[in-house]
């Protein structure tokens, strides 16, 4: 082998240990929280642990996303009933609500306007767990999830791109109109298009 070949070879080496290294950076740092935020996650607790058994996980830190079902203000918090969606590698939830693994609320004390979270929202909330509430649905007693939120993303209605969404990076919670500006990002910049948000059968779970 000849010193240009292996000097060629080298420089391919080093490249891609460098767009690997790239890749990983890349990959925390579309989370659309803080590193401080991100830290207090507590490490293997998965909504599927805590739909389980949410007693056993009370205090413990999860991130989950989903679509919002119902928002409402009461006496001394503001309760979010959501639909649980896996989350993607930038902590979107996906669109498929199928794979959904249960419900859960999502409780501020602090005033947030339900209004500002109506049905279909999609959002990724990092919450501790504080315990679990029974719901009747329809003829059935149902268990979910109770979680105080630590912070909160609200998601465009629909993707600003065929390349990804355009977050909202302002401070939270987010007080800004449904459908007008975030923070930070004017009316004009938002460039809504494509297909209505969420799609597919509302089914009851």
């Amino acid at each position: 082998m000849s010193k240009g070949s292996m000097k060629m070879g080298m420089w391919f080496i080093q490249l891609a240990v460098v767009w690997v290294g790239l890749s990983g950076c890349t990959t925390f740092s579309t989370s659309p929280f803080s590193t401080n935020l991100e830290a207090q996650v507590t490490t293997g607790v998965s909504f599927s642990h805590v739909v389980q058994d949410p007693s056993a996980h009370i205090g413990q830190i999860v991130k989950v996303g989903g679509i919002v079902l119902s928002a409402k203000r009461l006496m001394d918090r503001t309760e979010v009933m959501v639909l649980q969606i896996p989350l993607d590698n930038n902590s979107i939830p996906k669109w498929d609500r199928i794979k959904s693994q249960g419900r859960f609320y999502a409780t501020q004390k602090t005033f947030l306007d339900p209004a500002t979270l109506p049905e279909g929202t999609r959002l990724t909330i990092i919450g501790e767990v504080t315990g679990q509430v029974t719901v009747q649905v329809d003829a059935e007693a149902k268990v979910y999830p109770t979680l105080a939120m630590k912070a909160l993303k609200v998601w465009p209605v629909i993707p600003r791109t065929a390349y990804g969404y355009r977050p909202y990076w302002g401070p939270y919670p987010y007080w800004g109109s449904y459908w007008g500006s975030y923070r930070g990002f004017p009316r004009s910049s938002l460039g809504y298009y494509g297909r209505r948000h969420g799609g597919g059968h509302r089914g009851r779970r």
